[in-house]
């Protein structure tokens, strides 16, 4: 001991604690443990966390560096660099475990002197073997939690992107064009500039989202998914009154997104127009073709021009979607999430089988115990790691629906309302919540009606069996007139094929409705369905092509008794035919001007369900609402009277609401 004391000129870097913080200290190759025996003072600048601190400055200020350098070169390395970002407590952890155990070796087994006791030699190898243990278990919690990123990151550039891209796109037109508008005078049916934020909010809509917010901080781990809503805006931190804020807090609410609508239409229109086109706002926009851009996204159905029902269904479109983005990726995140704890559990086990071996375990008696125990286990937990597996695959490799999404299983049609790790839940027709495993959905087939394209519904009729072809040609012909007449809702295509004509009793016919859209919007198909048949009903009636039973409106037979002659009843007859149908009435068009239903169903969605905001869309006017600052400013039984949106003249009864305060 006497000769590992003595002093001398030589200095020596002391590891000790993680061994990431080095002291030159005056000794003359000091065994490392008098430091911990004898108390020596300069223990204490040994500070092994400097390193760690080290290491997480590193790990955040390294990614930001390569985004301003390689990134604005390399495009695509920005992908990694956002993992980076999101997993620099991993990478700095890794660091640091690779530091300590990397210069271990070289500052303290390299400097043991000869004729060292046996048991420090043996704690220093097993200090050794620990620190390598603690590299590897590093190295394989990074390699997790980079293929959760992976998995996360896949799944959002396959699936979300080109969504994400679409709607930024949308956004950053309706900003444009509100930037433009002006508050109509007079109305009460457009979005105000005090309607954004002094609008009485809906309690319920604030508990779900604060539900959402707990249970999304709860059961997720840090992906790169990000917030939707404010990377659709274009900013995380957007000040309150810009139209970037404007646009975002209107497509939170359905009630908002139809006053925006409005709000536009009426800004642009000439005053008189019903329609607006692309005229009308091309001046505010750089280019024609960025104007050409920006209408197409109303005039979806390419002829033109837009009515304010265009506009709204546009704008509710825009609104659908934000919505069923953000709450895919909340649930999809959340299933990540989930799917981290899974992984991390496996870490464990195979952290302790880690470490387990670099201490000289029997790796072979190690494997074998390990072995019994798992077979031990999967009658257990075989099924459940087989329906994980399963559901895995289904959500994040096969993905066959979103959040929102109008689905039929089993000839039976569902709306998505939440997406979990191993199940969904559903709305059916009646709104009654249905749960299904995702191992029992993924061996079904699964129609998307929202990602489906245009779509088409065959309808089968019968004719009587005298129906001469030529009568069929005429009925092609008065329907073509139709759909193209009613362009907004069909395709210009009808034809009709003969599928049958069993024991030549009758001929079975079939056509296509050629829809302008997907079948998404539950209430606008039937509404479109309805108008198509009851256009095919009056041209049948008007060519008189009947049924099997012949004309359903033909007098019934009458016996006749007559002490005349039967000539010249018969005579009469004949005239009185020749007559009807020289003065007929004129063949009707089929205008589709039928209301089978209520005046706002082109505008609902099974969607609307899920979002919480049926009421909303069953207004027949949108309306501002009233502020709370406004409502406690009116003294007590005050009457508030709104005129319609339409009303020119004195107020009539159906157009007038009243609201009165409170006493």
């Amino acid at each position: 001991m006497g000769s590992r004391r003595r002093q001398g000129r030589e200095t020596i870097l002391v590891f000790a604690d993680g061994v990431d913080h080095y002291t030159v200290v005056p000794l003359h190759r000091p065994h490392p443990w008098d430091y911990l025996d004898s108390g020596h003072p300069r223990f204490d600048d040994v500070h092994g966390e400097e390193g760690w601190w080290a290491a997480l400055a590193v790990a955040r200020i390294v990614p930001g560096i390569i985004r301003s350098t390689l990134g604005v070169v390399a495009v695509s390395t920005r992908r990694y660099i956002d993992w980076m970002q999101a997993l620099h407590r991993y990478i700095a952890l890794f660091a640091w475990a690779l530091a300590n155990w990397v210069s271990f070796n070289p500052l303290i087994d390299n400097h043991q002197e000869a004729g060292t006791g046996q048991k420090s030699v043996n704690a220093v190898d097993l200090i050794a073997k620990i620190l390598f243990g603690v590299f590897l278990c590093t190295a394989v919690l990074l390699f997790e939690k980079f293929a959760i990123q992976w998995i996360a990151g896949k799944f959002h550039e396959r699936s979300y992107a080109e969504r994400i891209s679409d709607q930024k796109a949308a956004v950053k037109t309706l900003v444009a064009l509100y930037k433009h508008s002006i508050d109509v005078p007079g109305r009460t049916d457009t979005l105000g500039p005090a309607n954004i934020k002094n609008t009485i909010t809906n309690p319920r809509r604030i508990f779900r989202k604060l539900r959402e917010g707990v249970r999304f901080a709860t059961t997720t781990t840090a992906t790169v998914f990000g917030n939707v809503a404010s990377e659709i805006a274009g900013s995380s931190v957007l000040q309150p009154n810009s139209p970037q804020a404007v646009i975002k807090t209107a497509l939170e609410s359905a009630n908002k997104s139809r006053l925006l609508a409005r709000r536009l239409f009426y800004s642009f229109a000439k005053n008189g127009a019903d329609f607006l086109i692309v005229e009308d706002i091309e001046r505010y926009f750089p280019t024609k073709e960025d104007a050409v851009a920006a209408f197409a996204l109303f005039d979806k159905d390419g002829n033109g021009d837009v009515s304010m029902e265009e506009m709204e269904m546009a704008c509710l479109e825009f609104h659908r979607e934000q919505l069923s983005i953000e709450n895919s990726m909340r649930d999809l995140d959340s299933a990540v999430g989930r799917l981290d704890n899974i992984l991390m559990s496996l870490y464990v086990v195979v952290a302790i089988l880690i470490v387990a071996v670099v201490l000289d375990a029997s790796v072979t008696t190690l494997v074998t115990g390990a072995g019994t125990l798992v077979l031990g286990l999967s009658w257990l937990i075989g099924g459940s790691l087989q329906e994980v597996l399963t559901s895995i695959i289904f959500l994040f490799i096969k993905h066959p629906f979103d959040v929102g999404d109008r689905v039929v299983l089993n000839k039976d049609t569902y709306t998505v309302k939440e997406i979990r790790l191993l199940s969904t839940v559903f709305l059916d027709s009646n709104s009654a919540c249905v749960q299904a495993p995702n191992m029992q959905l993924n061996t079904l087939f699964i129609q998307n009606v929202r990602r489906s394209p245009q779509m088409s519904e065959t309808f089968t009729f019968d004719v009587s069996y005298s129906t001469s072809f030529e009568d069929l040609e005429r009925l092609r012909e008065r329907m073509l007139d139709f759909v193209k007449a009613e362009r907004r809702d069909y395709q210009p295509v009808f034809d009709v094929t003969v599928k049958d004509f069993p024991e030549q009793t009758k001929m079975t016919l079939s056509a296509d409705i050629k829809y302008k859209s997907n079948g998404q919007h539950g209430a606008l198909k039937a509404k479109r369905r309805n108008k198509w048949i009851c256009a095919l009903k009056t041209v049948l009636a008007d060519l008189k092509i009947y049924g099997p039973a012949g004309d359903p409106d033909a007098a019934a037979g009458v016996t006749r008794y007559t002490k005349v002659p039967w000539d010249l009843i018969d005579a009469q007859d004949q005239a009185d035919r020749a007559k009807a149908e020289r003065l007929g009435p004129e063949p009707r068009s089929p205008m589709a001007g039928w209301k089978l239903d209520d005046k706002n169903a082109a505008i609902l969605d099974s969607a609307d369900a899920v979002f919480g905001e049926s009421s909303e869309l069953h207004l027949t006017h949108p309306r501002r609402g009233l502020s709370q600052t406004n409502v406690e400013g009116l003294p007590a039984g005050h009457h508030v009277t709104f005129r319609g949106p339409q009303q020119t003249g004195p107020p009539a009864a159906a157009d007038v609401f009243e609201m009165r305060t409170r006493t």
